[in-house]
């Protein structure tokens, strides 16, 4: 029920703003919603009270006020007339593009829905500091966490999971934040093209083309927190480009939240100030008085508790500390072509469909030429040689070593696809060739170049880094629309993006449409983690989740002394009802035994010696699959109590 008031929350501020686009109203509601979950855990948190009954009673005196504020203001509602003029003006090919990017969202929301997590990041950290919260009924430091990052990250795309464990009593909405998310994104691409002039066919393709874009669509089922990141500096330049003056503190707004989700979302923080300060002095004053309401709400206090707790705005930096480099003309050149270079990928097609879509390709050029239309033949056929092109040029920079080229369809490797590498390009030398017309355009074309070498300027470069890459591509993804004004281009970058995200979406190595546990909606958390990408590790995960699950009741309380990096998440069960506590690895036994435990989880890595306390204290300790140790009370005891 709190999610439905979560929910009819924030529609009431949507619908009270008195914004006169439907679109606005949208995107309004996406971040009044944001901001709720946000508020009401860092409101009840103090006092530990997130629980049903306290999101039930907190939520409920914001929906009183939400549907009194909109009554106040006169029942004000947007218009639905532009969006029935928008459909009327949608063609035959761009609607059959429309299926094709609904298909996948549906596709993709039952996987987001049935399959239990199994990415790295989540099981270590974005999940495991959720299920830390709940125990606690709130946001805390946790004490003794195996990594850094459960504590010192920016925590607001997991408080909407919390929010969601809490409310619903189950942990099946997990993936929901980011497939919201990547909703909102593809509205805020439609949206933002349509306020840089665009026309309904080209920015309605544009945003389908983002939905199957490869790295969008395998996040949207994960518990990370790239989409969400993503989408609020996007709205943020949606409601910087209107004319009413409420919109700039909206967008003010909207960008303060994105960054309390990921910290890299301030590197696109220059584009968008550029935005507002193209748009006058009292769209930037607005813009920024916003943005300080906004991050004082929502954003400041994941900062508060990192230097209450470390002294530090950022922490101690566990996470980030070792992927920094000093600043450097020859590390930034080299970093920002590392990451060019991997701004494409091949996701799961093969030769035979690469070949395949050449050979389709030549065809539509010679079909174009035969009807005259010699000049545009070439580009007609553009994306369906975009994957032939791709390959060439990226064995070309790697000497034909195909080892070196990306074919792989993970949410922590993927990029975005040849059609999507071709077309991020093309966009931002369209925004480069329209500045003089429309300077708007330039400032989101320079999003991606710009966000890169600020990223090298600090980053190493990392085999995840992709990832970070969603914000500026969504920036610059509404760009996209100056492409369709062709039916036949259109058309066939409808069909080749349809080959795309079909096959990755199916071959998904962390949910693969046939994998060998059966289908992905199908599995249990441990046949999911059996098809882990890291095949080895995920076999001996499920091995070991099943030990567990045999070996220690399931209510029971679990101690933990882990490495960093350790999917600690596991620990609570798939429905979180082990209550876990870790435990400093110097007095871990005395800590066990202060809290009444009866079972410690002992990684068999650094931590591995802290085995030899327990037994040497009586307890038995024997291996817990092949990728933990399990110490045991001989005599278990009654209860356990917090500590730490």
């Amino acid at each position: 029920m709190a999610i439905v008031f979560a929910v009819a929350t924030a529609v009431f501020v949507a619908f009270a703003l008195g914004l006169p686009s439907l679109l606005g109203t949208i995107l309004a509601g996406y971040v009044a919603l944001v901001a709720d979950l946000a508020i009401v855990t860092w409101m009840l948190s103090p006092f530990h009270a997130v629980t049903q009954w306290g999101l039930f009673g907190a939520q409920l005196v914001l929906l009183a006020l939400a549907a009194g504020a909109w009554w106040w203001r006169g029942r004000p509602a947007p218009s639905p007339a532009g969006a029935r003029a928008a459909v009327r003006e949608l063609d035959a090919v761009t609607i059959a593009f429309l299926a094709v990017a609904a298909a996948a969202l549906a596709y993709e929301l039952v996987l987001a829905l049935t399959v239990p997590p199994t990415n790295f990041d989540s099981l270590t950290y974005h999940l495991s500091r959720v299920a830390a919260w709940k125990q606690a009924h709130g946001i805390h430091w946790i004490a003794n966490a195996p990594t850094g990052r459960m504590n010192e990250f920016q925590p607001l795309a997991e408080q909407q999971i919390l929010y969601l464990f809490v409310a619903s009593g189950t942990t099946a909405l997990y993936a929901l934040p980011q497939y919201a998310a990547q909703l909102a994104i593809l509205v805020a691409v439609y949206g933002v093209s349509r306020r840089l002039g665009f026309g309904v066919r080209g920015s309605a393709a544009g945003a389908a083309l983002v939905a199957t874009l490869n790295l969008f669509a395998l996040e949207a089922t994960t518990a990370q927190n790239d989409l969400v990141s993503a989408a609020l500096p996007l709205i943020a330049v949606y409601f910087l480009l209107g004319r009413v003056p409420l919109e700039a503190v909206l967008a003010g707004i909207a960008m303060a939240i994105g960054l309390g989700v990921k910290l890299t979302t301030v590197l696109v923080l220059p584009v968008v100030l550029w935005l507002a300060w193209q748009g006058g002095r009292r769209v930037l004053v607005r813009f920024v008085w916003g943005g300080v309401a906004g991050f004082v709400a929502c954003s400041l206090w994941g900062y508060v508790l990192n230097i209450a707790h470390t002294g530090h705005l950022l922490g101690y930096g566990q996470g980030r500390v070792e992927q920094t480099v000093s600043p450097g003309i020859g590390t930034t050149i080299r970093t920002s072509a590392h990451v060019f270079y991997r701004f494409a990928d091949l996701g799961r097609l093969s030769y035979w469909v690469v070949g395949g879509l050449a050979v389709a390709g030549v065809v539509v050029a010679i079909v174009a030429a035969l009807r005259g239309r010699r000049a545009s033949a070439a580009v007609v056929a553009l994306p369906l040689f975009a994957p032939l092109l791709v390959l060439g040029v990226l064995s070309v920079l790697t000497g034909y070593d195909q080892t070196y080229v990306a074919r792989d369809a993970n949410e922590d490797y993927a990029a975005f696809g040849p059609v999507g590498a071709v077309a991020v390009i093309a966009a931002c030398v369209l925004g480069y060739t329209a500045w003089r017309r429309d300077r708007r355009r330039l400032a989101l074309a320079l999003a991606v170049p710009s966000y890169i070498v600020l990223l090298a300027i600090y980053a190493k470069y990392n085999i995840w880094i992709t990832r970070f890459l969603l914000v500026p591509v969504a920036l610059v993804a509404p760009l996209f629309a100056g492409f369709f004004r062709s039916r036949l281009l259109t058309a066939t970058v409808a069909v080749t993006a349809a080959v795309i995200v079909g096959l990755t979406l199916a071959d998904d190595r962390s949910k693969p449409l046939d994998g060998a546990s059966g289908r992905p909606w199908t599995l249990t958390q441990a046949s999911a983690l059996a098809e882990s990408p890291a095949h080895d590790e995920g076999l001996e995960l499920a091995a070991t989740v099943k030990a567990y699950a045999k070996r220690v009741p399931a209510t029971a309380c679990v101690g933990a002394v882990l490495d960093p990096d350790e999917p600690a998440y596991l620990l609570y069960g798939p429905k979180l009802r082990h209550r876990v506590f870790y435990l400093g690895s110097l007095a871990a036994v005395q800590e066990a035994v202060a809290a009444n435990l009866d079972y410690v989880v002992i990684s068999t890595g650094v931590n591995a010696p802290v085995a030899g306390q327990f037994r040497s204290d009586g307890w038995h300790v024997a291996p817990l699959g092949p990728y933990w140790q399990l110490a045991a009370m001989i005599s278990p005891q009654r209860g356990c109590s917090s500590v730490g």
